[in-house]
């Protein structure tokens, strides 16, 4: 019982403001024109056009209507130079030249297929041979000055690195498309 009261009180408030409601708004409305007069413009003066002389090309006005000054030569914004480098060492890839060209004048022989994959004397042309090459230094430089038993970790990665380079062939011709998977190393 309680709850049909409050619907038929409901539904008579919302009946009565929908009725009202076109009423309050027009009587606002009213009152706004009758306090702002000037502030729109009227429709006689828009349909005037304001007569303004006509631009040259090539002006460009700002949002007050003012014109801007446009720069008659083209000029750079960012002007960089490149610092010129100095090698302060010769690069791996100009040793291993040296060392393969002294090492065939002094030998006439050729290095076997195997010899060839796990020499790191030329390095193949591939982001994975030249980090693992990187890596590899890293761990035998590492490795040079410690305690055996500190750096047993850094001995098995170099060991798992070497068999890694000689997996993707980093020593001769660089790995194919599928030893990436296959020579990825593990842990």
């Amino acid at each position: 019982m309680l709850a049909q009261h409050f619907y038929l009180i409901r539904t008579a408030v919302i009946a009565l403001l929908l009725l009202f409601l076109p009423v309050i708004y027009s009587a606002e409305a009213r009152q706004l024109l009758e306090l702002e007069p000037e502030s729109e413009p009227s429709l006689e003066s828009l349909s005037q056009s304001t007569q303004t002389a006509p631009l040259p090309l090539g002006t460009l006005l700002d949002s007050e209507g003012k014109p801007i000054n446009l720069p008659n030569q083209e000029q750079s914004s960012f002007e960089y130079s490149a610092p010129t480098l100095t090698p302060t060492e010769p690069s791996k890839t100009t040793k291993s030249t040296n060392a393969t060209q002294s090492t065939k004048a002094t030998k006439s022989k050729k290095l076997s297929r195997k010899q060839q994959l796990a020499s790191r004397e030329h390095v193949a042309n591939d982001p994975n041979c030249r980090w693992l090459d990187k890596r590899m230094d890293q761990l035998e430089a590492q490795l040079g000055g410690k305690q055996v038993n500190a750096t047993t970790h850094q001995a098995d990665e170099l060991s798992a690195r070497q068999k890694e380079w000689q997996c993707l062939k980093c020593g001769a011709e660089g790995p194919a498309q599928n030893d990436h998977s296959n020579c990825q190393y593990r842990r």
